[in-house]
């Protein structure tokens, strides 16, 4: 790369941050203001910005999942798309730990009698140590919560697609074709699947159905596994206990979706990846600097996405 690259950040930085880009390399003409001529972009830009970029030669997501820029005709051929898997995963796990904590113990039941001032027991919650947990997807995001839960006494079983590997985190593994067996009898089931075309609409009412009665849901991967009128149906009917979402179909949820007021449904808005733990923004801007000088060597980038719809 001989030529200067106009790179547009699109997250915010502050000033040592800047500096920080800025002293990468003298090829690089760093901007922060949307440029449609920029060369690289670092960010989560809309689909809509991305077809004004003339001159896109690669593009690193701040996101781990990429489905919007993988779609057909978004990017082309010949631009590198890479993503920040790893950079989540802490901060993501967490907040399907917390949430599993929570959802057990009835705790989301006692914030909402208190927001009706009511003094009222929940009724009964489960143990740690005898819960069974299923995990759809383990990848670096699926393991740390796996290693969590296991600390904790849980049993642990795991969905993914390749079984070769053994895995010391999970205490049975199935393939995605075994799905439905590993959902079976379980007290919750968590996904963190990629929204690709093979898990759009994966979860139906059928598969609901083949749950247990009183299984939590937890769903921290992507909001097209199922659609609002399956959870609602599901919901309606009692086919499981709960469900606790922190991705939809549409987002942001609409105002005036019957959701917001669905029984047994805890709603987080698209925030257990949001940057919310310091060490991941600091995790990206390390990932985002490294690229920049490997880019400027001729180097390979890390964590390219080589998928194409």
């Amino acid at each position: 790369m001989n030529e200067t690259k106009t790179v547009y950040i699109s997250f915010p930085l502050n000033e040592q941050q800047k500096k920080r880009f800025e002293s990468i390399s003298e090829r690089y003409h760093i901007v922060y203001e949307n440029d449609p001529d920029a060369d690289i972009v670092l960010g989560y830009p809309s689909v809509t910005k991305l077809k004004n970029y003339r001159h896109l030669k690669w593009l690193q997501s701040q996101s781990v999942g990429v489905d919007r820029f993988i779609a057909k005709g978004v990017l082309n051929e010949d631009t590198i798309l890479t993503n920040a898997v790893d950079i989540h995963t802490k901060e993501v796990a967490e907040h399907l730990l917390a949430t599993l904590l929570m959802m057990i113990k009835n705790l989301h039941i006692y914030r909402d009698y208190q927001h009706r001032h009511l003094w009222k027991d929940a009724g009964k919650t489960k143990e740690l140590g005898k819960l069974r947990v299923t995990i759809l997807g383990l990848g670096h995001i699926g393991r740390h919560l796996a290693r969590l839960l296991k600390t904790l006494g849980v049993y642990v079983i795991g969905v993914k697609r390749d079984i070769s590997e053994i895995l010391d985190c999970v205490d049975e593994l199935y393939s995605n074709t075994e799905m439905e067996k590993a959902i079976s009898d379980s007290d919750a089931v968590i996904s963190i699947l990629p929204g690709n075309k093979e898990n759009e609409g994966l979860f139906t009412v059928d598969t609901f159905r083949k749950m247990r009665k009183d299984c939590i849901f937890i769903n921290a991967g992507r909001g097209n596994l199922y659609s609002e009128e399956t959870l609602k149906m599901v919901l309606n009917e009692k086919i499981i206990a709960a469900v606790a979402a922190d991705v939809f179909e549409k987002e942001p949820l609409d105002e005036n979706s019957e959701l917001w007021d669905q029984k047994d449904l805890f709603i987080t808005p698209h925030a257990a990846g949001g940057y919310h733990l310091d060490s991941a923004f600091e995790d990206l801007l390390d990932l985002c600097e490294d690229n920049l000088r490997r880019y400027a060597n001729g180097e390979p980038l890390r964590n390219i996405v080589s998928e194409r719809e």
